[in-house]
């Protein structure tokens, strides 16, 4: 080979070489940009199963369900819910505590603005899938995928495509417009309150003090006048004017009644778990420990195993501390709790006059939540079981949510304190009001 022709060689090769680097970066780029843009937002399914839903909230109906261990992609957050995109290119909502976000937070995703006159929107990505519809220039979507020459966008509640030439997509996140009424405003048109439950009070004034002017059930539906504070002013059909607190209804931007909430699994109840006593007030007595203690104890197992299976869990109390009764009630009917199981642990006027556990119940409606969990302990507790008892305790008696108080032993009682106080004891009991939940809320 003569001179002339080596040097041509040894010329074209580094030319080659940075050619085939530049395409294998851009082609690396353009894997990470689209993965990046695909995975900024995936959340994975933390109960086992999970209803999605048609719309942010327990009245909307159920589309299909997922199972634990599943990722799915977030569009937007609202009220505690998720908008996601399922691996169907469905569009659908999930309660946020049912899900484990452990890769990047909600509403994520970038916006797109249309850069064509008039862009076909496609259902699928190619040139040959139906046309949903035509968007202007200047038109804002919201990207979920891009791959392949082509973008994935949410459009009228539903995944389509645009071709990636048409659409520019930005930086700038698309946010969730809030649909909450806030206390200092009314953005959103509210105009019908609707009642979540039977025995709902409508009150003279914006407070559970003021005077009880008539009893709503479930399903009635009132014109929204005026916020105040925590409460709703509204409109009866007979004009008279009341006052409803704002954690036992649901709202509607029209004149037709919202739906109310229908939960139908434990993964989609609100439980709240009262441990008895605490702080100043020991409760009853053992020989070597004090009441306050075993139900803390068996309240933080319990919210453990529920929250396990999915459930909203919320604690009375968290620690040694002192809570009034009247804060107990309120921290239930302001979750608008699905149920509210106060813990206790017993003891008589003398020793070893009695024995084993009692489920008591206020309303005759929280009756099927009492002999649920009745049932339970009767079949797998350790010690006698004394069945059902209507019982007028104050947070059964003031609460306005589905409320049962357990004693769950005697604590003067020989047999009772040395099995109460062990962990074997608790799992028990712990596994007993799960399963009776998991049935309960059963459709």
């Amino acid at each position: 080979m003569n001179k002339s022709m080596q040097k041509i060689r040894i010329l074209k090769q580094p030319k080659t070489l940075i050619t085939f680097l530049a395409v294998l970066i851009f082609i690396s780029i353009t894997t990470f940009a689209t993965v990046a843009l695909a995975n900024q937002s995936t959340i994975k399914v933390d109960a086992n199963v999970v209803n999605i839903r048609t719309g942010p909230g327990l009245s909307y109906d159920i589309m299909t369900q997922v199972v634990g261990g599943e990722k799915i992609n977030v569009i937007s957050e609202e009220n505690e819910w998720y908008k996601i995109r399922l691996s169907n290119d469905q569009i659908g909502w999930v309660a946020s505590w049912l899900i484990a976000n452990t890769e990047i937070s909600a509403a994520s995703n970038k916006t797109g603005t249309i850069i064509g006159e008039s862009v076909n929107i496609r259902s699928e990505g190619n040139t040959e899938a139906t046309i949903l519809g035509k968007a202007t220039k200047g038109t804002e979507l919201t990207v979920l995928f891009q791959q392949n020459g082509w973008t994935q966008v949410q459009y009228n509640e539903q995944v389509a495509w645009v071709s990636s030439d048409l659409i520019e997509v930005t930086a700038e996140t698309k946010t969730a417009t809030p649909t909450s009424l806030t206390k200092e405003d009314t953005k959103v048109p509210i105009q019908t309150i609707t009642v979540r439950a039977d025995g709902t009070n409508i009150r003279s004034g914006p407070s559970i003090d003021e005077k009880v002017l008539v009893k709503a059930s479930k399903g009635d539906s009132f014109t929204y006048l005026s916020t105040a504070g925590d409460w709703y002013q509204i409109e009866t059909a007979d004009g008279q004017k009341g006052y409803i607190a704002n954690w036992v209804v649901d709202l509607s931007a029209n004149k037709t009644a919202a739906p109310t909430a229908n939960v139908t699994s434990l993964s989609e109840a609100t439980i709240v778990i009262d441990a008895g006593h605490g702080g100043e007030d020991p409760g009853a007595p053992a020989v070597t420990y004090n009441e306050k203690e075993v139900t803390l104890k068996t309240a933080k197992v319990l919210a453990a195993r529920l929250q396990k299976a999915g459930a909203n869990v919320i604690l009375t109390r968290d620690s040694d501390e002192t809570v009034s009764l009247n804060q107990r009630t309120v921290i239930s009917n302001q979750a608008a709790a699905d149920a509210f199981i106060s813990i206790h642990y017993d003891s008589t006027e003398n020793p070893n006059e009695a024995s084993g556990t009692t489920t008591y119940y206020y309303y005759e409606k929280e009756r099927p939540l009492a002999e649920a969990i009745n049932a339970q302990l009767q079949q797998n507790g350790l010690l006698p079981n004394n069945g059902v008892h209507f019982g007028d305790f104050y947070v059964t008696r003031e609460n306005r949510q589905p409320a049962v108080l357990l004693e769950l032993g005697y604590l003067n009682n020989t047999v009772d304190q040395s099995t109460i106080n062990t962990d074997s004891y608790r799992y028990s009991i712990v596994e007993s009001i799960y399963q009776a939940l998991n049935q309960y809320f059963a459709p």
